[in-house]
Formats: structure tokens, C-alpha cells, sequence
């Protein structure tokens, strides 16, 4: 093609000839410059020009009529295929659009990492009925609000920076998330009504159903993960939940298999489930009890460790071990001889025995049983030490025994073994009550050995041990309560936690220096100077002055809080008809006062109590009561506890009957003979 002249620089080097018709843009610049041109005339220009032209036209903005037109076009056209695509897509009130970025995580909204995955299916369905918001295929979200393909219920959705337009889906994927929501709701309808693998599930409702709190059951779930698997009947986590549930509610295989909506009939559900009871129980059997019970998971000295501040200070830093048997109930059994050997003549009832040895913490050592119902503690214990070499192996000459009186037929054999046993002393026969030398000692030995009741009493809050036992669950028996002793002592540990502390320590040496102090008023009452009715005057506890105290020095008064939690009932009961607590008062002192408490063990018998008082000094001075260990100076009976309690703290707090127990008791239609009087007066005879 011949060079032509530019028509804007006049150089010969032109070699585009354009028109009005196709770059009229070209002519507009031409005019902004300063050039007449008809609009007929071609003009030519070189590649300089021309690309300076272009620029000029980005600048500038400067469009042609045809462009200005087919842009009007195509916007018209994108405005109708927007409002077609609106009038299409279906707006769903009160559901928020996420997005659909991959960027962020769709639920914290943090930068993409390693630990994030695309949403599940599953999870995004979640998201929608729980959040209200759908997030459409392919968002991101992190490991963590995730559990088995599951949105967490209880995850927090950042709603920072995040634009919350509604929801507009077109009929295509609305239909698939309506199928997708009826799949939901199928699976729901054959889903375990009880399901573990739910992770809506509530730490309540772990420890409601199993006994464990939610991170307790994941601990074992852990721990037997590698040795259970899964099966079409149920998933493994569900087979450990059926184990604690058995446990914990006593409910029957056939009762469980429904509440896991287990197919098939009763039967059949009754055998997955004892199948999966079964299974549990020998895998924690292998892999718990070794680490966490018997003689050889704990050295001496651990053993050492788990004393606590009053059996060092009374005692001294050995091994203790508190010896007590427990008992389960059993049904009559078809066997004569079983059924005669279960029979317990103390307890009128069938039922087997358990020997439990406790640290002085409360920390289980072992377990060991059944034995049969008509053995004593005695006897078993003595089978127990002719028979368990490795316990009599691990214990040594020096170890402390604590036990109860019902042992006192093998206190002997513990001291020719060489250890030393400690029991309160047993009341001999024509003696009403312990001397206060007496009393102190055993009260040292009970403050000591109450962590095995309590052991017994957390053992048995699942009532597959508290209510009767079926007799073909017996052979299992052994290992279930061993799994649960344990697993307390695994996830739980001693009942004591803070064993050795000053405060502890304090109180400790506190109850040995009283050891040897003297009885004032026990003495009093012996000489009978304070026995005699014509001494006393009967007072209304409202116009009465008597020391104030707090709950903390009354703990301390009385080395626990086991009086206190008694003296409710027994102060209920000690109110006459018009709600006043009676006292009365020494003629020759006013800081003496009397009250005559009624026994909670037996209607015909009442004891009288007597507490010394100061309103300058120490606030109680000395106390003494008629029962068995009313003689004592460490500590209080729960008949003086009673009285100091009510007199010193309750009635200062707007002390009220209980409701609950009134209810209980008007529950009871009372039958009276003709030969019954009503006792309102509390003028009590001591017995």
C-alpha cells in the first residue's frame, strides 16, 4: 500500500485510511483539536497518530454513536436478562446468603490454611437449620466447627464485615435443597432416638444418661477407639454409651436397643445390645483396670501420697488403708444352695458382698469380691489375707489397718501380721456410753475413715448397683464394678482433692490437743449437779442471749460439716407447735442451758444436752449429751451440734421447716390408738 499524508502531522508515512461511518470517534478528537472535516472526508493517519488518538479516546471517554448505541443495547439486554434471572430466582425470607467465597473460612471468616476443608453437605444442611444461612457447594470452613461431617451446634457464626443479603436461589437449586432437606429428615426418622454420634448432644445429657461429663466420655472413647469397631448394628461410640447406660439407668438390653433404635425385634435387640455391653466390658477390663486398680498400679509411696493431713498427723506417714464391705442385692435364685447362701440375716434380704480398700483420701486401691451374703466383714477379710498373696506381699509390718467395729473379730489377725489395726473402741455390753477418752479416739478414726462410705455412695449413683441385680448378670458383676472404681479413680480421683493443706494441717493438731481435755459438764452431770429437774427453768429461745457464729467457725467447731448437715432434721423435729425451739436454763447460771433432743433412731428414746456458753470468751465452752459418744471433746455429737447450731446460726437466718419434708411426711395417713397423746409440750425424760 502507497504511503499517504497524515492527515493530523502531515507525515508521508500514513497507512490507515478511516471514515465517519466506522471511527467517527476519530473525527470528534479531530474536532477537539481544532480540524475542519466534513463528515464525508477520509482521513489518513500513521501509527503514531493513531495510537495517540486511542489513548486520547481511553482518557477521554469520547465514544462513537455506534458504540454508544450497541452499549445502550447490550445494557438493555442485560437489564432484561437480570430482571428474567429475578423474576427466576426464588427469595427465601429470613435465611442469610453467606457467599461464596473460598477465601474464608465461611463460619469464623479467617484467611484459608491448611486446616480447612470444603464444607460437607452435611455440615452446610446444619448450617441452615441451626444458623439460618445457606452456604452454597464448595465454601471452606475449618476442622474444628466440624465433628463427623457435623456443624457443631453450639459454634458462634462471625457476622464481622460479612454482607447478610437474603438468600436467592434459582427453582433448580432450591428443588435440590428441598430433596436434600427431606433426605435430612429420613434419615432423622431411622436415626438412633438416643444418639451419641450427635453432636448436639449437652454435657448434661452425658452426664444424665452415662454417669460422665462430655470430655470424661471422650477420654474413654479414646481409650478403647483402636480396640472396638463399628458394625451395621451401631458405631462404636454408641457401644460404649450402651455400656454406662446399663450402668447408670439399670435399664433392661431390650429397653436400651430402643432407645438406639436398633432394627429388628426385641430379641434381636436385646442381643446387639448385650453383645455391645459384653465387648466394652472386656476391652476395659484389659486396657483400664491394670493402669488405674488393683495392688500393682500404685507403689507404696504413691500410696503414701494419698494420705491426708488428719491420718499423718494421727497416725503417721504410712501406708493407710480403710477396710469396709459393701453389698449388691440380688434375686431369689432357683438354686436352694445359692439361695440360702445369699441370704443375709442382718438385712433380711438376698444379696452378695464386695471388700473395698480405700486410701486415706479416698482413692480406691482395689475391689474384691463377690462373696456371699451370709459372710461378715471378718470372715472375708480373713479369707481376704490368707488368700491374696499380692496384697499381703505389697503391704508391709508398720501399715496402718482402719476399720470398723463389725471387724473386730480380725483386728488380732491384722496384729499378728504385724500391722496396726485401728477401730473404735465396741461399747461393752451393760455400758450406755464411751468415756470421753474412748469417744475422742474413735472420732479420730472416723474423721479418717468416711471417704469409704463416700466411696460407696459415688459407687452406687449408678443403680445398676443400688437396685436389685439380676442373676444372670452376676458372673459380670465383678468386672462392672471394677470398671467403675476404676474409672473414678481415672477421671475423677480421690474423694478428697486438697488433702494437705495448712488449714487442714491446723485442724489436725487441733484434734489431738484436744484429746486430753478434760469434760467440764460430763463431770457436772456425774455428781449430779446438773441432773436434777428442779435445777432448770424453761426459756423461749427468742428472749434468750446466746453467741453468734458463722458457719466457717462452727466447721471448725466441730471438725466438719457432717453435724451441721444434721442438725436441720433434728432441729425440725425439736420445734414445738408454735415454731419455738424449747431450752431451758441452769437457776444457779444463765451460761448453762439444757434441751432434750429426740433420737433419730428410735421414737421411745431422748437425750438430754448440755452446753456451756460464754458471751466474753470463747463462745462454747464445753458440751456434753447422754448418747454414746455425747463424752467427747473432740468434736460434738449431732444432738449438741444441733443446739449450738440452731441457737448461734439458724435462727439468725431465718431458719424455715422444710417444705419437702413436710410434704413427705403429710403424704402418710397417720393412724393413732386411743393410748397416743401428742407430745407439745417437750418436756422430755431422759432415757
Amino acid at each position: 500500500m502507497p504511503k499517504k499524508q497524515c492527515t493530523r502531522c502531515k507525515n508521508w508515512k500514513a497507512c490507515r485510511k478511516l471514515t465517519a461511518k466506522t471511527h467517527d470517534w476519530c473525527y470528534s478528537l479531530f474536532y477537539l483539536e481544532g480540524f475542519s472535516l466534513n463528515a464525508d472526508q477520509s482521513i489518513c493517519l500513521c501509527n503514531r497518530c493513531w495510537f495517540y488518538l486511542c489513548y486520547e479516546k481511553t482518557r477521554t471517554g469520547v465514544q462513537s454513536e455506534n458504540e454508544n448505541t450497541n452499549d445502550s443495547n447490550a445494557m438493555d439486554t442485560s437489564v432484561h436478562e437480570d430482571q428474567d434471572q429475578d423474576q427466576d430466582q426464588l427469595t427465601i425470607e429470613n435465611i442469610l446468603f453467606s457467599g461464596s467465597s473460598h477465601k474464608k473460612c465461611v463460619v469464623c471468616r479467617d484467611e484459608v490454611n491448611t486446616t480447612m476443608i470444603t464444607m460437607p453437605k452435611p455440615a452446610r444442611l446444619d448450617l441452615l437449620v441451626l444458623k439460618r444461612m445457606y452456604a452454597p457447594h464448595g465454601v471452606r470452613c475449618c476442622r474444628k466447627h466440624l465433628w463427623n461431617n457435623r456443624l457443631l451446634p453450639d459454634v458462634k457464626i462471625n457476622m464481622d464485615n460479612r454482607q447478610t443479603p437474603m438468600a436467592k436461589l434459582e427453582p433448580t437449586v432450591l428443588l435440590n435443597l428441598f430433596n436434600d432437606l427431606l433426605g435430612l429428615l429420613q434419615e432423622a426418622s431411622t436415626a438412633p432416638r438416643l444418639d451419641f454420634m450427635d453432636p448436639s448432644m449437652s454435657n448434661e445429657d452425658y452426664l444424665t444418661w452415662t454417669g460422665w461429663t462430655k470430655e470424661q466420655f471422650e477420654h474413654m472413647f479414646m481409650l478403647i477407639l483402636s480396640h472396638i469397631r463399628s458394625s451395621s448394628n451401631r458405631e462404636a461410640r454408641n457401644a460404649l454409651a450402651m455400656f454406662w447406660i446399663k450402668l447408670k439407668t439399670n435399664l433392661s438390653f431390650r429397653q436400651i436397643g430402643s432407645l438406639f433404635n436398633i432394627s429388628g425385634d426385641y430379641e434381636n435387640r436385646r442381643k446387639v445390645v448385650s453383645r455391645s455391653f459384653d465387648s466394652i466390658r472386656q476391652v476395659l477390663v484389659d486396657k483400664l483396670l491394670p493402669k488405674h486398680l488393683g495392688i500393682g498400679h500404685l507403689s507404696r509411696s504413691e500410696a503414701i501420697d494419698h494420705n491426708t493431713s488428719f491420718s499423718n498427723e494421727f497416725f503417721g506417714k504410712k501406708v493407710t488403708i480403710i477396710w469396709d464391705g459393701t453389698y449388691f442385692y440380688t434375686g431369689k435364685s432357683s438354686s436352694h444352695e445359692f439361695q440360702r447362701s445369699t441370704y443375709s440375716g442382718q438385712k433380711k434380704r438376698h444379696l452378695v458382698k464386695f471388700m473395698s480398700l480405700c486410701l486415706a483420701d479416698g482413692y480406691c486401691l482395689d475391689t474384691l469380691g463377690p462373696f456371699f451374703g451370709t459372710q461378715n466383714d471378718a470372715s472375708i477379710t480373713n479369707h481376704i489375707t490368707k488368700t491374696k498373696n499380692a496384697l499381703m506381699e505389697w503391704c508391709e509390718p508398720g501399715d496402718i489397718m482402719i476399720v470398723d467395729r463389725g471387724f473386730r473379730d480380725i483386728v488380732e489377725a491384722f496384729s499378728d501380721l504385724g500391722y496396726e489395726p485401728k477401730m473404735p473402741i465396741y461399747l461393752p455390753k451393760g455400758q450406755k456410753q464411751h468415756t470421753t477418752n474412748e469417744a475422742n479416739e474413735a472420732q479420730l478414726v472416723t474423721k479418717v475413715r468416711w471417704t469409704v462410705e463416700s466411696y460407696h455412695a459415688r459407687l452406687k449413683k449408678w443403680r445398676f448397683f443400688s437396685d436389685r441385680i439380676e442373676n444372670q448378670l452376676l458372673p459380670k458383676l465383678q468386672d462392672c464394678v471394677r470398671i467403675v472404681s476404676a474409672t473414678l479413680n481415672w477421671l475423677r480421683g480421690s474423694i478428697i482433692k486438697d488433702h494437705n493443706t495448712n488449714h487442714m494441717d491446723r485442724l489436725a493438731k487441733l484434734m489431738t490437743d484436744r484429746l486430753a481435755k478434760h469434760n467440764y459438764l460430763a463431770t457436772l452431770v456425774e455428781q449430779g449437779k446438773l441432773s436434777t429437774k428442779q435445777r432448770w427453768k424453761k426459756i423461749n429461745e427468742i428472749d434468750f442471749d446466746f453467741p453468734e457464729m458463722e458457719l466457717e467457725d462452727l466447721r471448725q467447731l466441730f471438725f466438719g460439716s457432717y453435724q451441721i448437715k444434721q442438725s436441720q432434721t433434728y432441729a425440725e423435729e425439736h420445734l414445738d407447735v408454735n415454731g419455738d425451739f424449747a431450752i431451758q436454763v441452769s437457776k444457779e447460771t444463765d451460761e448453762i442451758i439444757r434441751c432434750a433432743i429426740q433420737s433419730r433412731h428410735s421414737n421411745s428414746t431422748r437425750y438430754y444436752a448440755w452446753i456451756q456458753f460464754s458471751l466474753t470468751g470463747d463462745p462454747i465452752t464445753s458440751w456434753y449429751c447422754q448418747c454414746k459418744s455425747g463424752a467427747r471433746t473432740v468434736g460434738a455429737c449431732a444432738h449438741e451440734a444441733t443446739i449450738i447450731w440452731f441457737l448461734s446460726y439458724a435462727r439468725h437466718h431465718d431458719f424455715q421447716y422444710s417444705n419437702g419434708r413436710r410434704r413427705i411426711q403429710q403424704s402418710i395417713e397417720k393412724i393413732l390408738s386411743d393410748e397416743d397423746e401428742p407430745d407439745e409440750s417437750n418436756e422430755f425424760s431422759a432415757t
